[in-house]
C-alpha cells in the first residue's frame, strides 16, 4: 500500500476481549487483529495525506517569502556591486582628500587624519565581510537555498550601521565645517558627491524594505 510516512502519528487501535479459561480464546483475537491491520494501514495513509495537505495550505506564504528573499538578495548584490563599494571609492578619492588638504595645520588636521584613517579601515572591514557573504547571497538570488552565515550577516549590518552613524554624526559635520572655508567650487565636490551619489536610485530600492 502506498502511503505518506508521517512521524509521531498515532493510529486508532481496535481493542479485543480475551475469554479466560479457554484454550482457543486467542484465535478470535488473532483473527480480529489480522483483519484490522489493513484497515489501520488505510487509516494511517489518511493521516499522512491530511498532514501533508494541511501543511500545503502554507504554500502561498512560503512562495511569497521565497520570492522576497530572492528579490532582497538581488538588491543586495546590486547595491554592493554598483553603489556601496563605489560610494566608498568616491569618499576615498574625492571627499577625504579634500578634507585633508583644506584642514588647518594642528588639531584640526590631526583630527581629520584620525577620522579618515578610521573610516578607510572600516571600508576595508566591510568589504571583507561582504566578500565572505557574497557567494551565499548570489546563490539565493539564483533561486538556491545555501547555508547563510547569520552571525556574519549580522556583523556586516552592525558594522555598516555603526560606520554610517560615525560618518553622519561626526565626520560629515566636521567635513562641512572644513570645506566651507574654501570658496572654490571644487572644494565642495567631495561632500556633494557623498550627499547625492545616485541617492534617488538607492532610496527607491530602500523604500521597498522600509516600514509601511
Amino acid at each position: 500500500m502506498t502511503c505518506i510516512k508521517v512521524q509521531h502519528v498515532r493510529s486508532a487501535k481496535v481493542g479485543t476481549k480475551f475469554v479466560e479459561g479457554s484454550a482457543m480464546s486467542d484465535t478470535p483475537t488473532r483473527q480480529a487483529t489480522e483483519a484490522d491491520t489493513p484497515l489501520q494501514d488505510f487509516s494511517r495513509c489518511h493521516v499522512g495525506f491530511v498532514t501533508v495537505l494541511e501543511a500545503a495550505l502554507g504554500l502561498p506564504e512560503m512562495i511569497v517569502t521565497a520570492a522576497r528573499s530572492r528579490s532582497c538578495a538581488v538588491d543586495m548584490l546590486k547595491m554592493f556591486r554598483n553603489h556601496l563599494l563605489a560610494h566608498h571609492d568616491d569618499e576615498e578619492r574625492d571627499l577625504f582628500p579634500a578634507v585633508l588638504r583644506i584642514a588647518q595645520p594642528g588639531e584640526e588636521a590631526d583630527r581629520a587624519r584620525t577620522m579618515v584613517a578610521q573610516l578607510i579601515r572600516e571600508h576595508r572591514e566591510i568589504a571583507q565581510l561582504w566578500e565572505q557573504l557574497e557567494p551565499a547571497v548570489q546563490a539565493i538570488a539564483n533561486g538556491y537555498l545555501p547555508r547563510l552565515d547569520s552571525a556574519l550577516l549580522h556583523e556586516l549590518v552592525t558594522r555598516f550601521n555603526e560606520h554610517v552613524r560615525i560618518e553622519e554624526e561626526q565626520f560629515l559635520p566636521f567635513a562641512q565645517q572644513v570645506l566651507a572655508r574654501q570658496t572654490e567650487d571644487i572644494a565642495m565636490l567631495g561632500l556633494a558627491l557623498h550627499r547625492r551619489h545616485e541617492a534617488e536610485e538607492i532610496m527607491s530600492t530602500a523604500v521597498v524594505y522600509g516600514p509601511t
